[in-house]
């Protein structure tokens, strides 16, 4: 199913035009920036592969300041209590969250939270992987944003 950039817009929230993405790279020209000192945070999770052979977490935004080249994006829903044990991601991805609110777990043991606009950004694609359930009683609606090859993804870890 193919999206209208002004459609995932609108189903998203703003979500996608807060976070600099450019739907399908058609009508990049016409990304919008809010007005100076009025940029949002976007609060994101970068799941990886690390040297170890285990998924990690990194905490982190994204860099709203420029686009992100994209080439599809998909929505799903899963009910509430839902959930999905072990497993890594097919490919490089957002996970957009719109709605319900998930504990996300690696096999070493590192958890985290995902609420409604945050971001994560699914780069664990071999490994030990993660599994995640919802914790509220909400079902989780979801936007996969898959990147164009060699994209710049503009997560910038928070110091340490």
């Amino acid at each position: 199913m193919q999206v209208s950039r002004r459609a995932a817009i609108k189903a998203i929230g703003g979500t996608a035009l807060t976070a600099g993405l450019a739907l399908t790279g058609a009508g990049a020209e016409e990304h919008q920036h809010l007005p100076d000192g009025q940029q949002k945070e976007v609060l994101a999770y970068r799941l990886y592969r690390g040297a170890d052979g285990n998924s990690h977490v990194v905490r982190g935004k994204i860099n709203t300041n420029k686009l992100v080249e994209v080439q599809t994006i998909k929505f799903q829903e899963t009910s509430p209590h839902g959930s999905y044990d072990w497993h890594n991601d097919p490919i490089p991805q957002y996970v957009i969250t719109l709605a319900g609110v998930l504990e996300f777990t690696t096999a070493r043991g590192e958890m985290f939270t995902i609420r409604p606009g945050d971001v994560l950004l699914a780069e664990d694609n071999t490994g030990t992987g993660h599994k995640w359930r919802l914790i509220n009683d909400e079902p989780w609606k979801r936007a996969y944003v898959i990147f164009k090859p060699g994209a710049d993804t503009q997560f910038v870890p928070d110091a340490t």
